[in-house]
């Protein structure tokens, strides 16, 4: 009896000890990369402009590509193709990409 006490113990505390990282990792954002030309978007309410990129890639295959918002001055990308790594987040009903590296491509 002392036995199953112990290995009851033991288990109980090795998932506690393992159901905080398993956690952790649920709400953790994945990174990505969005290939694309960079566009001129509208301006926001209160005038602040805004620009955005369409996943073109070939990992995307058939898939529909998916848009995204750049928040942040990204004029200097405007008409190129450029491959933009960073975090994708929703804000309302658009998603937005938390751009963390640009590279020319």
């Amino acid at each position: 009896m002392k036995k199953m006490v112990l290995v009851v113990a033991m288990l109980a505390v090795m998932v506690a000890g393992a159901a905080p990282a398993a956690f952790a990792q649920q709400g953790a954002a994945e990174r990505i990369a969005v290939t694309g030309v960079v566009k001129d978007g509208p301006a926001k309410a209160d005038g602040t402009p805004t620009y955005s990129i369409t996943d073109e890639s070939p990992i995307t295959g058939t898939a529909l590509p998916k848009g995204y918002i750049l928040e942040g001055d990204y004029s200097a990308y405007v008409g190129k193709r450029v491959t933009m790594y960073g975090t994708p987040f929703k804000s309302g009903e658009v998603r937005v990409l938390d751009v963390s590296r640009i590279e020319y491509g």
